[in-house]
């Protein structure tokens, strides 16, 4: 049987729209093959994804965030938890991102710690290639070490200042190191009131993997004044490269 466009066999069906009363919000469902009007949950809250992002946008600008917005998204966020089983599981879930967030967050740093180390390792290598080829080419008539121009780079060296190399680091007196520790506030206290046999005892017994490092800065200033530092010794001739 033929049809006229938007024409139907079937019998033309009536709506009747239901009066709403304020403050009662209201769904629409289906119920025995027809459209009904049902009663909605009393407190509406926003939608998870919503929450989410706003969650989101909160951790990376929280220095930023006013603690009149903070209370009106903890507002919101209650809502939402307390509205529906699955947006808490929502909740959940997005916990479980941020933690292997986190776990992927330390291995990136591992791996970029290190690769960061390998790459200053091959930077400094081929950084003496360089000097030491410029160094092989000897100098001009004016004393001074040749350019290696290219298209868009050249090298040339440049005098470095003198500067220190530990020869002997035991042998270099207190008085030039520094020392870092770590142990407890109380023994920290306990050094403060004063320090006997027995607690040098305890306070060393205590250090954990100490952590010695050269003031090679007074080191230095000690030696330009004329001064002797056993285990060390000024180090001259040396060459950095400028690339311009």
């Amino acid at each position: 049987m033929c049809r006229t466009p938007g024409s139907s066999s079937r019998p033309a069906r009536r709506w009747h729209a239901t009066p709403v009363r304020r403050g009662f919000p209201r769904n629409r469902r289906w119920r025995d093959g027809r459209l009904a009007v049902v009663p909605s949950p009393a407190v509406t809250a926003a939608p998870l994804y919503v929450i989410e992002d706003h969650l989101a946008a909160l951790i990376e600008t929280a220095e930023l965030v006013s603690p009149e917005q903070e209370l009106e998204f903890r507002a919101e966020f209650q809502a939402a938890l307390t509205a529906a089983v699955e947006k808490r599981d929502r909740v959940g879930q997005f916990l479980a991102h941020l933690e292997q967030q986190i776990d992927f967050a330390k291995f990136e740093i591992d791996r970029l710690r290190q690769r960061k180390a390998t790459c200053e390792r091959a930077h400094e290598r081929l950084e003496d290639y360089v000097i030491e080829t410029i160094e092989g080419l000897g100098t001009d008539s004016k004393g001074k070490y040749r350019r290696l121009e290219g298209k868009t780079t050249t090298f040339s060296l440049r005098g470095c200042p003198p500067s220190v190399e530990a020869t002997d680091e035991s042998a270099i007196p207190a008085e030039y190191k520094t020392l870092t520790l770590k142990l407890p506030a109380v023994t920290w206290e306990q050094l403060l009131d004063g320090l006997d046999i027995e607690q040098r005892a305890a306070v060393l017994g205590q250090v954990k993997s100490p952590e010695v490092s050269l003031d090679k800065r007074s080191i230095k200033a000690a030696m330009d004044g004329g001064a002797a530092v056993p285990g060390a010794g000024l180090v001259t001739g040396r060459h950095a490269l400028r690339r311009s």
